[in-house]
């Protein structure tokens, strides 16, 4: 792809292909869904021009067939950042994931980085994450399937996100206070962690790791994740809950 200047770059971020397929059983393997097409997103040229860096922060699925459906933004450093990632990412194609293999529609969070490669790289407005891969996960709090797949209450007892924050570097190493926060879709809210996180010196980035119980509770649908650094919004993402998610209709439930 052609891009709008020779010292940009623009990074997409979908981790989806980092999980490993599960042990085969006698119907088929679970596996993750796979980038086949990617397309880079185009930088807009007046935020490269200003030198504005920062993240796009998008939710959707991923279908039976591999293509990306049901494509939002739930943030933005900048809204002019948005219809470029929006553009670059509805035009990804995957191999589906399957579940004892048979193709499966799952969660998808997106995160899109748009970046410039001079003194500045890395320096954003305010933190926000750069990457939000959830799954569900055993009572160790290991991961039990891979990313996207809808957490099974009374089989996955546990959720597991492995978010990265994206930070402005700074000389010196500070502490950010990180606050997990979970909507059910009936708009209930849920505190899934609290903590302090520990940002070493000169760094763009920092992980975040988050094991939270499935609650009795937990009703059946899209789930919203939000984000706050030091009480400010860092953006968020979702999972699905589904007691038997081959019988929930996900696509009606993000249409909504």
């Amino acid at each position: 792809m052609k891009r709008t200047h020779p010292t940009a770059v623009t990074a997409a971020f979908f981790t989806l292909v980092a999980f490993a397929a599960l042990a085969p059983s006698a119907a088929g393997q679970t596996t993750p869904a796979e980038v086949q097409k990617y397309q880079e997103a185009v930088y807009p040229e007046a935020l490269l021009q200003g030198q504005q860096q920062g993240n796009v922060l998008l939710i959707g699925r991923i279908d039976r067939e591999g293509n990306v459906q049901n494509l939002r933004m739930i943030a933005a450093s900048f809204q002019g950042l948005v219809e470029p990632a929006l553009a670059a990412v509805r035009a990804w194609r995957f191999k589906p994931a399957t579940r004892d293999g048979k193709p499966v529609e799952i969660a998808a969070n997106v995160g899109v980085r748009f970046r410039i490669k001079n003194e500045k790289r890395g320096a954003i407005p305010q933190p926000i994450l750069g990457d939000l891969p959830v799954f569900p996960a055993d009572a160790s709090g290991a991961k039990s399937a891979p990313e996207g797949f809808p957490v099974r209450p009374g089989i996955d007892p546990k959720v597991r996100a492995e978010a990265v924050l994206d930070v402005d570097p700074q000389p010196k190493p500070r502490t950010i206070r990180v606050r997990v926060e979970a909507t059910s879709p009936a708009g209930k809210p849920y505190i899934l962690m609290e903590s302090p996180v520990s940002v070493p010196a000169k760094s763009t980035e920092v992980r975040v790791p988050m094991v939270a119980s499935v609650g009795a509770d937990w009703t059946d649908g899209v789930w919203v994740l939000r984000y706050l650094a030091d009480g400010k919004d860092a953006g968020g993402g979702q999972f699905w809950v589904a007691r038997d998610p081959s019988r929930y209709d996900f696509a009606a439930a993000l249409r909504r």
